[in-house]
């Protein structure tokens, strides 16, 4: 037994240490791994003192030790890595002597030298460190359609001959037209805001990942907008991830608006809203733009919307601003059986209107594939007049009321004016008699 014992520790003197290679990324925690066999630590626990220690070295051109836990369970670490370095000490007596380093600095990379022992036995490890990270230059958000590199950064051992890959949100990147791959280096040529997000770099399975902020206007390029004549919308301007209020500038058909908001509002908005709006920013010397297309929906009718039983209405559902790629449909009042009338097209034909159609219709205008907008037209059906007074129309009416209202109006104005005179008539007749009471003289007779 004792002989066996001898043997594997001679052998693990004369066995050379392979390196093991490790990658860690700046910031995060990396394990310099070191572990003794088993058949050495069952060697070492049958030792007249199966006391377990290990010593961590920075193999450079002077070696320098990095941590030291001594038999009597004292451990030193160097200031440099204090708190920052650690063994697990209730795993020493198994045989594993791995060193933890947080908080991963550039300057941790190099080779590491570690000595354990457990007992008589004794394991020797060596470690190749090496940092990654990635490096944005420029740094910081960058307005879409300017340039940027990405730099796959290596720190230390044997690191010449290491290839790396490029992952966008966790996919493999492929060069294109405006992204090239040259060695570590990741370009854009014109950034958009579909680059916005995560970028690694993978190296022995390890990631190392920045995020690209890329300043735009959200929101497809040109937008469209349908709105129902009347109502009130809003044409968007936002700025992606920077928090901007002013400072743009927007435009109507090349005709400058004073506005100079994210956020341009239209209340009872007209047929003549329509137009190509632009909204534009200026962000480190790049301009963004964004175009707005705003198209109005309206219905125009041939004859009133208060319409009698039995007349004939025609409406018309058109877009102040169509592309002329648009489908509609119309959607009437609901019948009494609670179904609605869904009419195909643009125009709606009622030869003999009824007293069902009254009440509100819809009229919807699709895209594609989308519902685009829709406006609504209210129709109102009053009974056909009866024989007797079938004669008279709406305006007759109405005149006679005119008629009846100005006589009266006149009677008022005469009468008000006869009272009028005859108030004048008694103060003028006051005034000739209080005129003549004071002209006679009184006759003062005095008798001696």
């Amino acid at each position: 037994m004792y002989a066996k014992a001898v043997c594997l520790l001679l052998l693990s003197t004369i066995i050379p240490v392979s390196a093991v290679q490790v990658t860690g990324v700046l910031g995060g925690e990396v394990i310099l791994p070191c572990t003794m066999t088993k058949n050495l630590v069952d060697a070492g626990r049958r030792s007249e003192y199966p006391i377990s220690s290990v010593h961590w070295q920075r193999k450079d051109r002077t070696p320098r030790t990095v941590l030291k836990l001594l038999p009597s369970g004292v451990t030193y670490t160097v200031l440099p890595a204090v708190s920052r370095a650690l063994v697990q000490t209730s795993l020493i007596g198994q045989g594993i002597f791995s060193l933890h380093l947080k908080n991963l600095k550039e300057r941790d990379a190099g080779t590491y030298y570690a000595v354990g022992k457990c007992g008589k036995s004794k394991t020797e490890c060596l470690v190749r460190l090496r940092t990654v990270e990635v490096i944005q230059f420029p740094g910081g958000p960058l307005p879409e359609n300017s340039a940027v590199n990405l730099t796959c950064r290596i720190v230390g051992p044997n690191n010449s001959s290491t290839s790396v890959r490029w992952l966008h949100r966790g996919n493999l990147v492929q060069p294109s037209s405006r992204i090239s791959v040259i060695g570590r280096n990741l370009h854009f040529h014109s950034l958009t805001q579909e680059d916005h997000g995560e970028w690694s770099c993978a190296v022995d399975g390890v990631r190392s990942s920045v995020t690209l902020l890329v300043v735009g206007i959200s929101g497809p390029d040109p937008l469209a907008i349908y709105t129902a004549i009347g109502s009130s919308v809003k044409l968007p301007c936002n700025i992606t991830h920077l928090p901007m209020e002013k400072g743009f500038h927007w435009s109507k058909d090349a005709k400058t608006i004073r506005e100079n908001k994210q956020v341009v509002s239209l209340n009872n908005v007209r047929p003549e809203d329509a137009g190509s709006y632009q909204c534009s920013i200026s962000y480190k010397g790049k301009r963004l733009t964004r175009h707005i297309e705003l198209r109005v929906i309206q219905v125009s009718t041939l004859g009133s919307m208060f319409t009698k039983e039995g007349s004939h209405l025609k409406m018309l559902c058109n877009i102040s601003g169509s592309t002329g790629k648009e489908r509609f449909q119309w959607t009437g009042p609901s019948l009494p059986d609670g179904q609605r009338i869904v009419i195909k097209g643009p125009e709606v034909d009622l030869p003999d209107v009824r007293a069902q159609d009254s009440g509100a219709w819809t009229c919807s205008v699709y895209g594609m594939n989308e519902h685009l907008g829709e406006v609504e037209h209210w129709v109102y059906v009053h009974a056909a007049q009866t024989a007797d007074v079938g004669s008279f129309t709406s305006w007759h009416i109405l005149l006679i009321l005119i008629i009846i209202l100005v006589s009266c109006l006149a009677a008022i104005s005469f009468i008000s004016f006869r009272n009028h005179k005859r108030r004048l008539s008694h103060l003028t007749a006051l005034s000739s008699i209080d005129t003549s009471a004071v002209s006679q003289p009184k006759n003062v007779s005095v008798s001696e």
